[in-house]
């Protein structure tokens, strides 16, 4: 039988688990409560901004969002935990923005709390990326804005780096008031974030998944490379080994085998890590390197994949040089030895 000790302190451990259940919150349970998908935004017309020429920020708006996207090849969690996790030391927001001198759409997500003198409610990027406090008013939000990153930052690529963007807090982009919307609408910024391919067959995690070997090749004919004087190679190939495994078994990343054979008859070989990255696969030149967004596989239709190389990353992954038209190449599922020349 167990002590009359021992009783007590599982009973006090039972009761703390409750109570540390209980302790999940939102500091603005009135506009932002657990496990709500809530949407507040913004459009600023043509006679607004004409009023404020030095307003740069067109469009804002702010998702609460617990829809985990099956498109992704990114794991994701169910609707259950995400709601079950919201309030545990804080919640995720995503801000939406757009500019009056960029097109597209950009977005960031933020963990929000309260603030250290407890005040006000901040809400912040990791790795100093900045952030915003939001306010009470009335049934909207007003945002005070210190600047925060939309494009960069913290685990970018080359390429967001060079595009980097940050909403900055200047003369009429400081504060912003929010008025509640359909969650549909923060719903529809959120899916126009999904590139075209997303509709192209089922996810490069589910095909890679699978323990036998998966090839993806590709051979031109004479005809093709000489309507493209400046592509260098004549078959290329992705092999994804049998029974090779991700390492993290909850993060699907692989060591996938590249091959090209050149007009020239030279065979280059390189081994390199690929890891799921929002819609795509993002591949490294370097197999060492902390990141791996250089260049991407993404899928092409049922049986293809895209290899996209736009920054020229293959040439320093298999050291050559590679011609102007080896940025892309569609490649089919192919049988193994497709994938051993």
């Amino acid at each position: 039988m167990k002590s009359g000790a021992a009783l007590i302190a599982m009973f006090i451990l039972a009761w703390s688990g409750i109570a540390f259940a209980q302790e999940r919150s939102s500091p603005m349970p009135k506009h932002l409560p657990l496990g709500q998908e809530v949407c507040f935004g913004r459009v600023y017309d043509a006679a607004h901004l004409k009023k404020h020429p030095k307003q740069r920020v067109t469009a804002f708006h702010l998702f609460r969002d617990f829809t985990p996207d099956p498109n992704k090849e990114t794991p994701q969690d169910t609707r259950e935990t995400l709601v079950a996790e919201d309030g545990d030391g804080g919640i995720r927001v995503t801000a939406y923005v757009r500019f009056r001198d960029r097109p597209g759409l950009f977005f960031n997500g933020l963990h929000c709390g309260m603030s250290v003198d407890g005040d006000k409610v901040s809400c912040g990027i990791d790795c100093d990326g900045g952030g915003f406090f939001l306010k009470d008013a009335g049934k909207s939000l007003l945002l005070e804005n210190r600047g925060f990153v939309v494009v960069g930052g913290c685990g970018a690529s080359e390429d967001e780096e060079e595009n980097r963007d940050f909403v900055k807090p200047g003369a009429d982009d400081k504060i912003f008031r929010l008025d509640p919307l359909p969650a549909a609408q923060c719903r529809a910024l959120e899916d126009s974030r999904k590139p075209a391919w997303v509709a192209l067959g089922a996810p490069l995690r589910e095909r890679l998944g699978r323990d036998d070997a998966v090839c993806f090749s590709r051979s031109y004919d004479a005809a093709h490379l000489k309507a493209h004087p400046q592509q260098t190679v004549r078959r290329i190939s992705v092999l994804k080994a049998k029974g090779e495994k991700p390492e993290d078994g909850e993060f699907p990343a692989y060591k996938l085998v590249f091959r090209v054979e050149l007009k020239n008859g030279k065979v280059l070989k390189q081994t390199t890590t690929c890891a799921p990255d929002q819609y795509a696969y993002a591949c490294t030149h370097n197999i060492d390197a902390d990141t791996a967004r250089d260049f991407y596989l993404t899928r092409a239709g049922k049986d293809h994949v895209m290899l996209r190389d736009r920054r020229g990353a293959m040439n320093k992954l298999f050291g050559a040089t590679l011609g102007s038209d080896d940025r892309a190449f569609k490649l089919q599922e192919s049988p193994a030895e497709a994938c051993t020349f």
